[in-house]
Order: C-alpha cells, then sequence, then structure tokens
C-alpha cells in the first residue's frame, strides 16, 4: 500500500506504551530508547538519487516524490489522485509497499538509525518514473486516497522487528507489531487539506435547529453500550472524509490492548456480510494465526463506508454474529446515502437481542444525519481553502460571487459541491456582468472543474522531466489533444466500470494477472496510459482503483452519452432521423447498452444537458420515434424519454403510437391528449403524470404503475381511518355510527361494527390490533373486539361530543376527549375512569400519548397546547398558541417533538424538551386537519379542507409529495404500520389510498407551493406575469413555459397587476398594499410609484393609449394617475364599498369600475360624468368586464356555484350560469365571446352563441362547451392571451397552467376541448377523460383507479 508524499500536519502519535523499568538496560540503552520513543513522524530532507528509505517501528510505509513541483489541485482537501507513469504494480504476499521516486526521498532521523543498525532496507524493485506522485487533494472523496506509484517496494508487515532493545524493553507481541506498523501506517497515508466538523441531527425528521457535532456524538457511541451506529448523508455530504478523520484520530489515540480502528471500504470486500472483519485483516496481510488471536482477544471499532455503493442489503451485524459468544467483539460504525435506503431501512442496521436472535434490539442501534453545511461553515471552508495556494481572489470573492449567482449557496451545501464550485467559480464568472441571470447546474460545475484539472495535469507533465519513452508518449497526446484525450481515456473508463462491474466502482488490478483484460486498457503499463492515468480523476489504494467519488464516475458515464456543448466533436453519433428503417447504429447507442432509469444521479446529468443542448434533445425524441419501428430501440427509447421528462420536455398532444419505452420512469410527465395507442408501456411508471385525455387503447400495460389505488366508496361522510398494527386490516368511522373494516390484500369490506347513534370522529386500534376502540358525536367511547365485532365496552361520562380517542403504548388506558373540555383516561379491563384530566377553557379538538405513554398533550379551542401526566392525572406545562387556533397535534414516535396543525393552514413543530418552535410551515391553504408522523420518523403526513393530501420532510418542512384527488375536505390520513402506504378519509364519501414507497428515492421533484393570486398576458402575449402570495412575481415564457427571474415586492400577496399597451411596464402592489409602483420589465428597476390610497389597492388598469392609470381600493375610490409622471389627476367617489374591477373603455374616454357593493359604474372623463350602469340585487363578490369592441359584458362570481352575466349596454341581467362548485373567478376573452370560469378543482368554458335576430348586441345563449378537470386545488385567477383562444390559470397551491382551445369539425357537428400547452407546481395523477380501451396486461386493479380517475374526483 502506498501513501501520500507529504509532511505530516498532524501532531506526533502519544507512545505506543508506557515504558516499564527494566534494571538490566543500561544508562545509553535508556536514553537511546528515549529518543526513539520520541521519534515517530517523518521528515523530508535533501537526499541524493539512489538514497534508500528505511523502516523502523512508528512508521512502516513511505511515499517518495519530488518535493519542488506544484501537483494539479494540490489543496483540494482529503484527495491523493492518480499521478503515475510507467509503474507495474509488484504484489508480495504479507508485504507492504515503500514506492520511491528519482527526484527526492524521505528518511528517518539520524539518530533513530545510528542506534539501532540491525533494520532492513529496501531495495528498488522497478526503474524511477518519469512522473512521480505528487499530493493532491479534493474533497468529499470517498475512501482513502493513494497517488499511484511508479514503483513499488514491499516490506513485510508481519516483519518482526529487529531491533532487539525495543523487544527487551517492550516486549511486544508479534500480532501488536503489526498492529503499531498498520497504525503507522493509516497515520502517515492521512492527508486533509481543509477538515471542518460535520454537524448532524438524531434523525431525517430532526430540524436545522437541533444539530450537534457528529464528532460529539460518535465519540459517545464508541464509550458507551450502542453496538451500531448508522450515519446517513446525501452524496457528497462528506461521510467518507469524516470516516477517515475518525480512524485517524483513533490511531492516534491508539494504546496498546486497546480498541482497534478498523477503516473497511465495503465496496472493496468481496463477502463483507458473512467475513468482514478477517478479510479486512486480510487484506492487511495478517496471518491466520493473528487474525484467530485477534478475535478472541481484542475489540474492534470497524468504520464501514459505502454501504450503498457495496449494493448490500444484509444485516452486517447479524450476518457477521458480531458480539455473540465466541465472535467478533465490535462497535458498527456504517455510512450510508440516504437516497439508498427504503423507509423502512432500520430493519438493516438494528442488531438482533443475543438471548433471542429473533428480536430486534432497539436500544444498541442509533443513527445521525450529516446536515448540510450552513452559511458558517461554508465561509470556514472557503477561509481555509483561499491560502492553499497562490490565488488573485480572496474570501470575500468568492463569498460575494457564491451568493450572487441564483441558487448556488444552496448547492454548496454539499461540501464535495461547494469544493467544486470554488474551484469553477473564477472561470464561471469570468466576463459576466449581471451575476443575478447567472444559471448554474450541477454538470456545469463537473464541466468546469474537469477541465480545469486536465489543463493543469497537462501544465505539470510539461514543466516535468520525462524520461524519453514517456516524452514521446507525451508528445502524441499533445498533438492528438491532451485535454480531449484524458476527458476520452475517463469517459472510456466508467463506461467499462458500468458495463463490466455494472457500476460497481472499485477496480482491482494485478499487472500480472490482468494485463490481458478488459483492465489493461486503463491500469496497464505502457507509457500513454500510466500518462493519461496519472492525469485523470482516479484514487489507488493498493490494487484497487476508482474514481475520486461516485458523482464523478456517474458524470463521465453521462458524457459518453452527451458531454458539455462546447466538445459537440466528442458526442455519439445521432440516429438516423428517417425511422422508416432500421438504424444501423442504434444497438451501439450508448442508450442501448444498460437501462438507466435506476440511475438517477446519470439520468439527472443528462436531463441538465437536453435544457442547453437542443440538438441532444432532437437525438432523444429521434430514438423515441425509432422505436415505432425498431424493436431493438426500446431501451435506448426508454432511456431517452426518462432523461427528457426529467428535464422538463413536455408531450402535450404528441402523437406516439407505437413506441416502445418498457420500464420508463415517465413520473411527473405531461402527456395531456397524447396518443399511445399501441405503445409498449410495460411496467412504466406514471405516477403524478397528466394523462388527461391520452389514448391507451390496445397499449401494452402490464405492471404499469399510477402511484395509488382506487379509493373505497361509502355512502356517508367518512370522519376517521386506522390501520391495524400487523396491517391487514383498515377501520373507517362514518357519519352515521358505523365502523367498516376493510381487509387491506383484497381492499374489501369485511365486517360492519354498529351501535353508536352519532358519528364516529376518532378511531384507534390497540397495540395488539386485538381490540378497537371509537369515539362518537353521541358522547360515548365503544370497545370492540377487532375479530367477532362484538361491544366489550360502552365508556360513558363525558358530558358532549367525543372527538378523539387513542390507546395508551402499552394497550393498558385508553384516553378520550372532545367538546366537554376535558381528557378522560379509561381502565381497558375494568372500564373504569380512572381520571378526569381538566384545565381547557374550550373544547378539545386533538391528542397524542408520549411514545412511554407517561403523558399526553392537547390541543383545542383555548389557544393552548397541554400537557397532562397519566400517571398522576396532574396538569403538566402549558404553551401557549403561537399562530391561532389548532385543529391537531401528534407525537413524532422517538418523543422529540410534537406537530401541531392549525387553523391557518400552518403546522409548526415544537421541541418536547425545551418547548421552543423547531420548524413551521404553511402546508394547506385551509385549515390543517390533521397531522401524523410515519414510523419511521422521517416524513409528516397531513390533510386539510383544500382537499389536499402532503407528505412532508420531517427535517427540513419540504414538501415530498402532493395527493391529490378528494373532492371535498379531507379530515383525516394514516400510515401503514410499514410507512409504505396512506390513507385518507374525506367529506366526499372516499378513502383513498395513496402509495409513498417510493419517497425520497423518486425522481419527482416537488417544491414548496407559492399560492398564486394574479396572472396576466402583456399585450403581445409573448410571456405570462404571475404574481404570488410571497409577494413575488415571477415571469414565463408563454410558449415554452420556461421561467426567468422574480421581481420580489415585500411579503404581501400581489393580488393585481396590469401592463402598459406597449408591455414594457407593468403596475403592480408592493409591500405596502395601499401603494402601487410601476415596474421595468426589461431593466426590472422600479419606476414611478402612486401614493393616495388609504387602504389596499385591489384593482389598476392602463388606458389604451398609454395616457392614464387607474386604480381601485378598498376605500371605496377610483384613482386617475398620469402614467408617465405619476401625479395624481383625479379620485373618483361614488362607490360604497370595495372597487374589484376596472377596464378603460377601447377609446380611452371612460372607465367602467366594479365594487362589492353591486354595481358598475361609468366614469366619462371628459365631461367627469358618472352613472351607475349595472344594479345587481345582491353582494357581487368580484366583477369581470369585458372591453370586446362589439360588446360589452360583466360577470359577477356570485355565491351558490353561479355566476351573473349583464349587459353594461342596458343594465340587464342576461343568464345565470351555474356550476357544480363554488366559483372562485372569472375572464372574458379578448374577443368577448368566451368565458372562463373558475372553479375548485375545474375550469368551465363558456361560449356565446349569438343571436343576431334578438333585439340588442351581444344577445343569445351562453354554453358551457369545454370542462377541464384535474386541476387540484381553488383556481384564483384566470388570464386569456391578447387575440388567441389560450389562457392561463394560477391556483392557491401554486400550480399554474396555459391552455389552448381546439376546434375538431367533422360531418355531423363542430366540437371543442382543451389542450394543455404547459404546467408548472406539482400536481397529482391526472386521467380524466383518458382511453384505455382494449389496453393489454392492465390490472383489474389499475383499471378500476382508471375508471375511477375518468370520471374525475368523487361525487
Amino acid at each position: 500500500m502506498s501513501t501520500p508524499q507529504c509532511k505530516s500536519s498532524s501532531p506526533p502519535p502519544a507512545p505506543y506504551f508506557d515504558p516499564p523499568s527494566h534494571p538490566d538496560i543500561t544508562v545509553d540503552e535508556q536514553r537511546a530508547l528515549s529518543q526513539l520513543e520520541n521519534t515517530t513522524t517523518i521528515e523530508r530532507v535533501s537526499l541524493k538519487a539512489g538514497d534508500i528509505p528505511t523502516i523502523v517501528p512508528g512508521l512502516a510505509t513511505i511515499q517518495l516524490g519530488p518535493a519542488n513541483l506544484l501537483s494539479p489541485l494540490s489543496h483540494y482537501p482529503t484527495m491523493d489522485v492518480a499521478m503515475d507513469v510507467g509503474h507495474e504494480p509488484s504484489v508480495t504476499s504479507g508485504a507492504r509497499s515503500v514506492s520511491s521516486g528519482r527526484s527526492s526521498t524521505f528518511r528517518y532521523r539520524k539518530r533513530s538509525s545510528r542506534h539501532f543498525k540491525g533494520h532492513s532496507k529496501v531495495k528498488e524493485t522497478a526503474p524511477a518514473s518519469a512522473a512521480s506522485s505528487t499530493p493532491v487533494t479534493l474533497a468529499e472523496t470517498e475512501e482513502p486516497i493513494q497517488s499511484t506509484a511508479p514503483d513499488l517496494n514491499a516490506v513485510p508487515v508481519s516483519l518482526k522487528l529487529q531491533f532487539p532493545l525495543l523487544a527487551k524493553v517492550q516486549e511486544i507481541p508479534k500480532h501488536e507489531q503489526d498492529l503499531l506498523i498498520l497504525r503507522s501506517m493509516r497515520i502517515a497515508e492521512y492527508r486533509q487539506a481543509v477538515y471542518i466538523d460535520p454537524m448532524a441531527k438524531l434523525s431525517l425528521q430532526d430540524t436545522e435547529d437541533n444539530l450537534f457535532p457528529l464528532m460529539d456524538k460518535v465519540r459517545d457511541f464508541i464509550a458507551g453500550d450502542t453496538q451500531v451506529m448508522l450515519v446517513l448523508g446525501d452524496s457528497g455530504a462528506g461521510k467518507s472524509t469524516f470516516n477517515r478523520h475518525l480512524e485517524h484520530e483513533l490511531w492516534q489515540e491508539y494504546k496498546a490492548g486497546g480498541r482497534i480502528p478498523l477503516f473497511i471500504s465495503l465496496p472493496s470486500l468481496e463477502r463483507p456480510e458473512k467475513d468482514l472483519v478477517a478479510e479486512q485483516l486480510r487484506a492487511h496481510n495478517f496471518l491466520e494465526d493473528q487474525i484467530r488471536e485477534l478475535k478472541l482477544h481484542r475489540q474492534f471499532t470497524l468504520i464501514c463506508d459505502g454501504y450503498d455503493e457495496s449494493q448490500l442489503k444484509a444485516n452486517l451485524h447479524t450476518t457477521n454474529l458480531f458480539n455473540q459468544y465466541g465472535q467478533w467483539r465490535v462497535k458498527l460504525l456504517i455510512t450510508c446515502r440516504n437516497q439508498y435506503l427504503g423507509p423502512d431501512y432500520r430493519g438493516q442496521f438494528e442488531p438482533k437481542a443475543v438471548d433471542q436472535y429473533a428480536r430486534v434490539a432497539n436500544d444498541l442501534f442509533q443513527q445521525a444525519v450529516i446536515a448540510p453545511f450552513t452559511r458558517k461553515q461554508i465561509e470556514e471552508y472557503v477561509e481555509h481553502y483561499v491560502p492553499l495556494e497562490p490565488r488573485t481572489w480572496v474570501k470575500k470573492n468568492y463569498m460575494d460571487n457564491l451568493e450572487a449567482i441564483p441558487n448556488l449557496m444552496d448547492l454548496v451545501k454539499n461540501p464535495f459541491l461547494l469544493t467544486l464550485s470554488l474551484e469553477a467559480l473564477p472561470t464561471v464568472v469570468q466576463g459576466k456582468t449581471d451575476l443575478s441571470r447567472l444559471r448554474i447546474t450541477r454538470a456545469e460545475l463537473y464541466d468546469t472543474f474537469v477541465r480545469h484539472w486536465m489543463a493543469v495535469s497537462k501544465h505539470r507533465l510539461h514543466i516535468q522531466r520525462l524520461d524519453r519513452e514517456n516524452q514521446v508518449a507525451f508528445e502524441d497526446l499533445l498533438e492528438a489533444g491532451f485535454e480531449k484525450s484524458g476527458v476520452k481515456f475517463q469517459q472510456d473508463l466508467a463506461a467499462a466500470i458500468f458495463m463490466h462491474q455494472d457500476g460497481r466502482p472499485i477496480v482491482d488490478y494485478i499487472n500480472k494477472y490482468d494485463k490481458f483484460s478488459w483492465k489493461a486498457a486503463f491500469f496497464g503499463i505502457d507509457c500513454e496510459t500510466s500518462l493519461l492515468r496519472g492525469a485523470s480523476l482516479l484514487s489507488r489504494a493498493g490494487t484497487q482503483y476508482r474514481f475520486v467519488h461516485r458523482s464523478i464516475l456517474e458524470y463521465f458515464f453521462a458524457c459518453t452519452i452527451c458531454g458539455p456543448i462546447e466538445d459537440k466533436s466528442e458526442l455519439p453519433l445521432s440516429v438516423y432521423s428517417d425511422t422508416s428503417v432500421t438504424s444501423p447504429t442504434i444497438n451501439a447507442h450508448p442508450l442501448s447498452q444498460r437501462n438507466l432509469v435506476a440511475e438517477p444521479s446519470i439520468i439527472q446529468f443528462l436531463a441538465e444537458r437536453v435544457q442547453v443542448d437542443s440538438e441532444f434533445k432532437d437525438d432523444l425524441l429521434a430514438i423515441i420515434e425509432l422505436s415505432k419501428t425498431d424493436e431493438q430501440a426500446a431501451q435506448a427509447a426508454t432511456n431517452a424519454i426518462t432523461i427528457l421528462v426529467r428535464a422538463g420536455v413536455r408531450f402535450n398532444g404528441k402523437d406516439y403510437r407505437g413506441i416502445r419505452v418498457p420500464g420508463a420512469d415517465m413520473s411527473g410527465g405531461q402527456f395531456d391528449s397524447a396518443q399511445l395507442q399501441g405503445a409498449d408501456l410495460t411496467g412504466v411508471n406514471f405516477t403524478k403524470s397528466w394523462i388527461r385525455q391520452a389514448d391507451f387503447t390496445k397499449a401494452q400495460m402490464e405492471g404499469i404503475r399510477f402511484g395509488e389505488m382506487p379509493y373505497l366508496k361509502e355512502n356517508t361522510w367518512v370522519h376517521s381511518c386506522t390501520y391495524s398494527p400487523d396491517g391487514t386490516s383498515l377501520a373507517v368511522g362514518l357519519r352515521d355510527g358505523c365502523i367498516n373494516i376493510y381487509d387491506t390484500s383484497t381492499w374489501l369490506a369485511t365486517r360492519t361494527f354498529q351501535g353508536h347513534q352519532g358519528c364516529i370522529n376518532s378511531i384507534a386500534y390497540s397495540p395488539t390490533g386485538h381490540q378497537l376502540l371509537s369515539g362518537s358525536n353521541d358522547k360515548t367511547l365503544r370497545l370492540w373486539d377487532s375479530e367477532s365485532g362484538s361491544c366489550v365496552f360502552v365508556l360513558e361520562g363525558h358530558t358532549d361530543e367525543v372527538k378523539t380517542v387513542a390507546f395508551s403504548p402499552t394497550g393498558k388506558q385508553v384516553a378520550s376527549a372532545g367538546r366537554d373540555k376535558t381528557v378522560r383516561v379509561w381502565d381497558v379491563h375494568t372500564s373504569a375512569n380512572l381520571s378526569i384530566l381538566t384545565g381547557p377553557i374550550g373544547w378539545i379538538r386533538s391528542f397524542s400519548y408520549s411514545p412511554d405513554g407517561h403523558a399526553v398533550v392537547s390541543v383545542g379551542y383555548d389557544r393552548m397546547i397541554r400537557f397532562f401526566d397519566t400517571r398522576t392525572g396532574q396538569p403538566g406545562e402549558v404553551w401557549g398558541s403561537q399562530n391561532g387556533e389548532m385543529h391537531s397535534v401528534a407525537y413524532s414516535p422517538g418523543g422529540l417533538e410534537i406537530a401541531v396543525g392549525y387553523d391557518n393552514g400552518e403546522v409548526l413543530l415544537y421541541n418536547t424538551t425545551t418547548g421552543k418552535l423547531a420548524r413551521n410551515w404553511k402546508a394547506h391553504s385551509r385549515e390543517t386537519t390533521c397531522v401524523t408522523f410515519s414510523p419511521n420518523s422521517q416524513w409528516i403526513a397531513t390533510c386539510g379542507e383544500d382537499n389536499a393530501v402532503k407528505v412532508w420532510s420531517a427535517a427540513k418542512g419540504l414538501v415530498m409529495s402532493v395527493f391529490t384527488g378528494h373532492g371535498s375536505s379531507v379530515y383525516q390520513v394514516a400510515f401503514s404500520p410499514n410507512g409504505l402506504q396512506l390513507a385518507s378519509c374525506s367529506y366526499d364519501c372516499t378513502i383513498r389510498l395513496w402509495d409513498v414507497s417510493s419517497l425520497g428515492t423518486s425522481m419527482i421533484m416537488e417544491g414548496e407551493s407559492d399560492p398564486l393570486t394574479s396572472v396576466l398576458f402583456p399585450p403581445n402575449g409573448q410571456f405570462l406575469v404571475c404574481g404570488s402570495k410571497s409577494g413575488a412575481v415571477r415571469q414565463y415564457n408563454a410558449v415554452s413555459g420556461e421561467s426567468d427571474l422574480a421581481i420580489v415586492c415585500g411579503d404581501n400577496p400581489v393580488d393585481c397587476l396590469a401592463f402598459s399597451p406597449d408591455g414594457l411596464r407593468v403596475a403592480l402592489v408592493g409591500t405596502d398594499t395601499r401603494v402601487v409602483t410601476v415596474w421595468d420589465i426589461t431593466t426590472r428597476q422600479a419606476g414611478v410609484v402612486l401614493r393616495g390610497h388609504r387602504e389596499q389597492v385591489i384593482a389598476m388598469t392602463f388606458s389604451a393609449d398609454s395616457r392614464w392609470i387607474a386604480t381601485g381600493s378598498d376605500d371605496d375610490t377610483v384613482r386617475l394617475w398620469d402614467a408617465r409622471s405619476g401625479i395624481l389627476d383625479r379620485v373618483l367617489k361614488g362607490h360604497t364599498w370595495t372597487v374589484t374591477c376596472l377596464v378603460f373603455s377601447p377609446n380611452s374616454h371612460r372607465i367602467f369600475s366594479g365594487s362589492r357593493d353591486a354595481t358598475i359604474r361609468a366614469w366619462e372623463l371628459d365631461r367627469r360624468e358618472r352613472r351607475v350602469v349595472v344594479k345587481a340585487v345582491e353582494f357581487a363578490d368580484r366583477w369581470s368586464i369585458s372591453s370586446s369592441f362589439d360588446v360589452m359584458t360583466a360577470s359577477n362570481v356570485f355565491h351558490d356555484c353561479c355566476v351573473e352575466l349583464w349587459s353594461i349596454e342596458s343594465g340587464e341581467l342576461l343568464q345565470m350560469l351555474k356550476h357544480d362548485n363554488d366559483a372562485c373567478c372569472s375572464a372574458f376573452s379578448s374577443c368577448g365571446q368566451w368565458l372562463g370560469v373558475g372553479l375548485v378543482g375545474s375550469v368551465w368554458l363558456w361560449n356565446l352563441a349569438s343571436d343576431k335576430s334578438a333585439v340588442g348586441e351581444g344577445r343569445g345563449e351562453w354554453k358551457c362547451l369545454v370542462r377541464i378537470r384535474d386541476i387540484f386545488g381553488e383556481v384564483y385567477r384566470i388570464a386569456w392571451k391578447p387575440d388567441k383562444l389560450e389562457f392561463s390559470i394560477g391556483c392557491a397551491n401554486g400550480f399554474l397552467q396555459v391552455w389552448r382551445t381546439k376546434e375538431t369539425l367533422s360531418s355531423s357537428s363542430n366540437t371543442w376541448s382543451a389542450q394543455l400547452v404547459w404546467s408548472i407546481g406539482n400536481h397529482g395523477l391526472a386521467a380524466s377523460d383518458a382511453v384505455f380501451a382494449d389496453a393489454i396486461g392492465l390490472s383489474s386493479t389499475n383499471q378500476q383507479l382508471l375508471t375511477q380517475r375518468c370520471k374525475g374526483t368523487a361525487a
């Protein structure tokens, strides 16, 4: 094993032993021994070529190399990169490797060699290299990295220390001698230029407020009784860096006979699940008798790195029989990427109790999750990074640019990406003036980093003295393009690793045995290969090679499919665009070689390429087309459509009849009105895809996934639901007092419990599942036998409705609460009322037991969070509500937090120890009716009166999934015991079942919703502007949906927008809702400011001649302003309530204003006259006025699902338009012939069938020609594109869509339909009006689901 060429920056390790007193040792010998014991480090001295390094106790392995060369990127922490030329590894059994270079060598302090003359010298076994290894470093590499060496000199590990004096004094056993040698090696190998202590949290659900130093927690683990500790983290989070640093510290502290630290790279072992410790010791060349001795008499700290990369599923503690009699005694630390594990991952790591091997010993397991870098850690890293080599930038330059580029600070919270970013940043920003418009993707960071790496590597070789053979090889590479050759070398290696090793990252190469294998092309001894390997981003540990990070391997493999756009010559040949014949190149295409659906990181790299490389996008589309006629293109097409969907490419209206994409991940894709007849969709993932009006006739649909199951239909409202502890049953409580039990294997109702005389508000299973508890509006609780359905007890005592019930964790007690303002605790065996917990002054809506059963927490109408001690019956702490009335509360499974759902739609998490608010977020647009934790504490599920079910990351409050489909308020959600399924019940009389097994691993990226409060097209219709509840105004391309930068106007919702006729200015309301600011669209600079309204501005508009801006307000006035100067011209008074709508006449001489006082008034600007033109009978919430030249019509969003249509010319009520749900908004098209009405969950398009024979213009009947369902929320705003039959909708859940109306001509009649152009935001499975007649292989479950979805939301 070779080690980096470095002068250790670490302090000398402590002496290994306390020297005993030996009277037979002379004074001179004691002096010599004292000198030796203080000589445990190496120092670099100038030696002549040919000097031989020596080896003595304390350091067994020495890496030699030129001292005066600046290696490529030598500032990168924690990596020593392969830079070797012409080496041939020599492997000797039981030997350590020592490499030497011809420029310089290491040797020990001369006083050591003077006193001990019997040491062994190491002779060179290979010729001197032209390019010796030099240490370079890179953050967050995945295992200890050594530079490849030009030659390997061996020293036996089991070599007895040939120093009689030392052995005589210290009496070191043979296996201890080898441990000391291993210790010295590992200490010498450790190099990290920058190390930042990672912070962590106890679990994935913990917040950033509960962070602690990971090293402290690991030290507690090693010193405590716990046997297994799992450390989770994202790719690049610093897991391997931490592991190596931990090992380094433990070896420095090592004392003879103490616990042995052992770093283990799991991917490098053949059978880690069976022979973990012994296999690693053999790799360190320990002999079998030594291994047996260590097994029987020593304890280990195993630091196991890369559980995910080894593709393990086994429980290493269990399969290795650790800590059982006669077996290895270990502390087992395992690191793994978050994304590798499913929701029920603890079983892969939790030890089993010794006395009952099948029983999980939870008290022997703990975990920690590495947190992203904080801003302080980023600053600390940059501060240490800057001095590592001469630079023109200082710390402030890096920090300023990191913060100036949008979203970059979020990206560099990952330590590995931070390292890449710092290296790439000067190049990225060079020549850029407006960094706020700069977009940087992960792929672009890697591109820049690799280019720089190869340029520095080339420069290093230029200034190095190479021998004749290597110089000739280097000149050949220069002629061919050194950087291009180096990148190609690494791409080919990545492709070979995936082809020959299925992506397993470590390549084991011994020249003697592998020189005729595929490996020789990359690790052979010829000069060109050695030069390219030395310049590559490779690391080496003995005979094992790997890319310095898993993501580097994935990056280079992605580049074999599509590289940087400036390297187009390196891209693979496009498939033939002529798909009428079989393409001869498709079998050789990189996308045909393997299924990439299971490689999300590679898919993401390629998706980012699609977004900037139109040629690559066209190639992928051509492959999909080719699959229609060439079945050999199926694998490539599967990968292609997966990449395109992840890149956000939309397939609305696409003719994909007959395509072959089996196994594709099309989740979250948009396929509105797509033609998929006869397509091979076997095993496709359509979770949350938009397949409205798609045609699946005769498509192959076996094994297709939609991410949810058919809903269960009841005849009345469903108020409550819960799974049995074994997950075999689901109980639901109904409004009519019945409880239905469903078998979860068939989803058929098997039993009905009857007895209650009122609505079932809450139900709960006992911990054993043998009993079921229910609470009802009839003021009673009932305890049921789960199997027979017989009522065991009727618990009476409440004086009002029982709203919530629960079993204690032991199952010996039950608790109940409700409108009588009490919490009552009952004995399960006797039905006795054990205690009555009082205190609330309002009725209790929800409570939850602590996991240990010692406390109950309740929330209710008194705006207090109250705790009660269930053992004493006494009240505990009382916390005041921080956000109004509360509806629901739940303890986390670990008891560290409680989650509270509020009436304003928010969720707040409180720390149960400190009572402090840990995190809060807006979960629903209306009341949050239920909160619950997943069994593993990783997720929080919520539901609300906005009809939505959502799953959140408990740690960050980020939405992981949004489930839509309920047609009314959702009252309760419940996780299945295994955490893979979620049930929700609603006032729409359904129970919906959601698949949550892929949470955290799916490629669907959910974002936090920002409710849209306004949408508007400019006069030219080229883009779309949206105002949001957060105060941001965003701009989107009207055709593609691509987003531009946002204008942040304050913290208040942007409820109204207005464009100038030229489209260059937009008026909007900012932080002060009484003030209007006019912004320049091009420069995004604020212009004139309109101040004068006393209350919030609700409406505004520009005149057609650009002269005026009119504004309407809650102060009941209309104000007229000069559009250029912002000077107030006049105040128009007359309305008696809020002005909600303003429209100028086409000639700009008149203003029409609609108000909540139920009138529309016309203001003559020239004559300064006013008149009421429309007088509605009742309250008018929001008017919409058509400004068509031909006819002026007004619509009033009215109560009772109706919209009124009024003639402005005559003031008459023309028609009442009735809908099936509450109308939220309406808008006329620019031609005045279409009216769009936004409802909760749908949009209706009405068309005026004009009757020219009728008296007066605009007479005729309005008919609803198009109904769009699957909107998944309340439609706040509708805006039509000028002079086009296209419109946009903005929803309360942040959903933004653009639609196009289409007329289909036929011989019998003309029909109208709507087709989605593009959509942004979180949506669920949209399948209304989809056609799946004669679909092949569609399961009965999926057929039932699609039948339900095709009918829209449940009635």
